[in-house]
């Protein structure tokens, strides 16, 4: 849990810096790793099987030209 929490609050940190621009490979590798995550939940936790598939699903859909426009939207 603690790489988790780790990883989470890492990557939302550099989305947060107006001064930061993480490249599309940056990106992607954060959100997948937390996808990753929630597959482990799940089986480290059955019951909350579905919440770790939706939080995984999400994860999963992220985009990196959405993460631009909020990005540019910072700088505003």
């Amino acid at each position: 849990m603690k790489e988790f929490d780790a990883l989470f609050f890492e990557f939302f940190q550099k989305k947060a810096n107006p001064n930061l621009i993480l490249s599309k490979k940056e990106f992607y590798s954060f959100t997948i790793k937390i996808a990753a995550f929630s597959d482990r939940l799940a089986s480290l936790y059955p019951t909350q099987k579905e919440i770790a598939a939706e939080s995984k699903k999400k994860w999963m859909s992220e985009s990196y030209e959405d993460y631009l426009l909020y990005k540019a939207s910072q700088k505003k």
